[in-house]
């Protein structure tokens, strides 16, 4: 099937529906880098608030501001347009002093800027940081506090949320149509890669949460560091069951890509199959030169509360998510989702 799937959750279906997004103010998420910018380099790093702007669209406004070209504008996260949002930039100005700027934009203001030696890349920061407000909920029933407590205590299925398909979730169908084209904009060529590899990765986070192996190591698995990226392999022992159930470590899946992977016995059979079950889809990395990259099959919710106001039937929750991962994703362990933006 080439459009987006809908994930299967490990805590059973929703019982409860939502809307999201009924005004800016109602989905707020803040960048947090995880380190202080040097104060010196060819670098300049920008915290910088958007409202109704998504990431691209700010790039150019800054480039524009700035008098730079957009290629000289990077950031870490791409941030929802549909919300208020706080995100890093990064600016390369060797051998230049920071060129006269206003404090706020058309759609952005600048909260912060400093001087740092290496330009952001894609992943670069440490986590999200959202504010949330759900409206038009009903009552919290008893399955939806189960579910809610246990993904903050097991943590939730890390899938790729619907913004990585297009907004028309036909991006897998796009990029095997398109991929051939050799005048397509390398960053739409980026997105239409990305979208078939998470495509593949969700396929198989789908196939272990049905086979019962995604809350326990499988023989063969890979696996990664809690708030990192750092992956190793090792033998499933009562020591390592432990670090698996304190959330330090959890299992892994391939991001499709040439590259050595470790994994092997069950974790790698689990994957060959779905694989096998898309060629025209591994046959199209390859000739991409896609590069083989380890996600982690869970993700860790941080910081999370939440207060239900059953007059107004608004639920409001603050939580903290790894970069990378997806809160609509986390939302949907517990909530049916209608996304009004």
């Amino acid at each position: 099937m080439l459009t987006r799937e809908l994930p299967v959750y490990p805590y059973g279906a929703p019982a409860i529906s939502g809307i999201l997004k009924s005004t800016p103010a109602d989905f707020q998420v803040s960048e947090e880098l995880g380190f202080e910018p040097g104060g010196e380099g060819e670098h300049c790093f920008l915290l910088v608030e958007k409202t109704g702007l998504s990431t691209p669209e700010l790039i150019t406004r800054v480039a524009q501001d700035f008098s730079l070209h957009p290629r000289l504008v990077s950031h870490s996260g791409l941030k929802d347009k549909h919300a208020r949002t706080s995100q890093w930039l990064s600016l390369h100005l060797p051998g230049k002093s920071l060129p006269a700027r206003k404090s706020a934009g058309d759609g952005y203001r600048i909260l912060r800027q400093a001087r740092h030696h290496r330009k952001l890349r894609p992943g670069t920061h440490k986590c999200n940081v959202f504010q949330l407000c759900l409206r038009e909920v009903e009552e919290l029933p008893d399955q939806t506090i189960v579910q809610i407590n246990l993904l903050t205590s097991r943590g939730f299925a890390n899938y790729f949320g619907a913004q990585r398909f297009g907004r028309r979730q036909d991006n897998v169908k796009q990029a095997l149509l398109k991929l051939q084209n050799r005048r397509l904009q390398r960053s739409r060529k980026s997105i239409l890669v990305s979208s078939l590899r998470s495509y593949l990765f969700n396929q198989i986070l789908t196939r272990r949460i049905g086979l019962g192996h995604w809350e326990k190591p499988l023989a063969g698995d890979v696996f990664m560091l809690s708030g990192s990226r750092s992956v190793f392999t090792d033998e499933i022992n009562d020591d390592l069951l432990a670090r698996y159930q304190q959330l330090d470590i959890s299992s892994t899946a391939s991001l499709y890509g040439e590259g050595r992977n470790q994994m092997a016995d069950q974790a790698q059979a689990i994957e060959e199959q779905v694989f096998a079950q898309h060629e025209d889809i591994t046959a199209c990395l390859d000739r991409q030169g896609a590069k083989l990259q380890m996600r982690a099959l869970r993700a860790v919710v941080g910081d999370f509360s939440y207060d239900y106001d059953a007059e107004k039937r608004n639920l409001r929750l603050n939580l903290t998510l790894p970069a990378g991962s997806y809160v609509t994703t986390m939302l949907e362990h517990f909530i049916n989702l209608k996304d009004v933006s």
